[in-house]
């Protein structure tokens, strides 16, 4: 194992070093899902769970890479609710976090040349990609 990637096996609780508090009966599905997620490494994340944390704004520094990597599989991949919600949540990561890091805009954009026109058919792109 490479050393930088260690991040990869640490929790996002672990990363952000922030505990969540445990979840409560008064707590929404939501959030139960979100607190549990938040507490197993991150590289045991899947494209549902990353699509759940990154609509829920949830530390993109950590996840949009991860996400990325899923969707090199299929950008289009289906995350529990319709082709491409994973995708349409990244791209809503606000575009601040994108000027920051333009290789992970760079390679987003790249994923998303060959299928362009099925991907602005499908999803209402946000403003910043529509350049």
């Amino acid at each position: 194992m490479n050393r930088k990637d260690i991040w990869r096996y640490k929790s996002l609780e672990q990363l952000e070093n922030k505990s969540w508090e445990p979840a409560t009966d008064k707590d929404t599905v939501l959030a139960k899902r979100c607190i549990a997620l938040s507490k197993i490494p991150v590289i045991k994340l899947t494209a549902s769970d990353l699509r759940v944390l990154i609509g829920q704004s949830f530390n993109p520094d950590y996840l949009v890479p991860l996400a990325i990597e899923k969707l090199k599989d299929d950008v289009m991949v289906e995350a529990d609710l319709y082709p491409g919600d994973l995708l349409k949540n990244v791209l809503n990561v606000p575009p601040t976090f994108w000027e920051a890091h333009q290789d992970l805009h760079a390679d987003l954009k790249l994923l998303m040349r060959g299928r362009s026109v099925e991907i602005e058919t499908e999803i209402d792109l946000p403003q910043y990609w529509q350049r």
